[in-house]
């Protein structure tokens, strides 16, 4: 006796499952899109916070160092040049777009303590704009925040670098 096959066309084994994957993928397709943003835009983040870190630890390096005479070797424009040479060599910028230029005491401060021993110097980068690339984008596709606007993708990072002083003079 022979079985008959009961599949039927379209269902059972090996039929047609196009439409499921392609309802799966729908599903899936924002959430994965929305990781990726985030992905994407935390590097971005960490790359622009190692480049204020390393920016400040050029600052600090060029500020601890003393001349032939043991005062300083670098004055307060001098310092702040280097960390603007540094800034500017990786194209730090604004949300707007635009160059990021630093302002003694606004976003850029350079201090020195001789009561401690040896003496330290500091120099701080603070309130530097920055600005998410992607995931505010992402976010509107699902009527969510920002939409690429100002308010909640835009934030303000910053780095701090003490270092010993080689010199006993403060700069002038």
């Amino acid at each position: 006796m022979r079985k008959k096959s009961l599949l039927v066309k379209g269902g059972g084994e090996g039929g047609n499952q196009s439409g499921n994957v392609i309802l799966e993928l729908a599903l899936a397709l924002p959430f994965l899109l929305l990781m990726l943003a985030g992905i994407v835009d935390l590097g971005f983040l960490f790359w622009e916070k190692q480049v204020l870190v390393t920016a400040s630890r050029e600052g600090a390096r060029a500020a601890a160092r003393a001349s032939v005479s043991g005062a300083a070797a670098n004055s307060l424009s001098q310092v702040q040049q280097v960390v603007q040479g540094y800034l500017d060599h990786y194209h730090l910028k604004v949300p707007g777009g635009g160059s990021l230029s630093l302002s003694l005491n606004s976003n850029f401060f350079y201090t020195w303590n001789l009561s401690a021993s040896p003496g330290q110097v500091a120099v701080e980068l603070r309130n530097i704009p920055v600005k998410l690339l992607l995931l505010p984008n992402v976010l509107a596709l699902f009527g969510g925040g920002g939409g690429g606007g100002g308010g909640s993708s835009s934030f303000n990072l910053g780095a701090r670098t003490a270092m010993a002083a080689e010199w006993s003079t403060p700069p002038s």
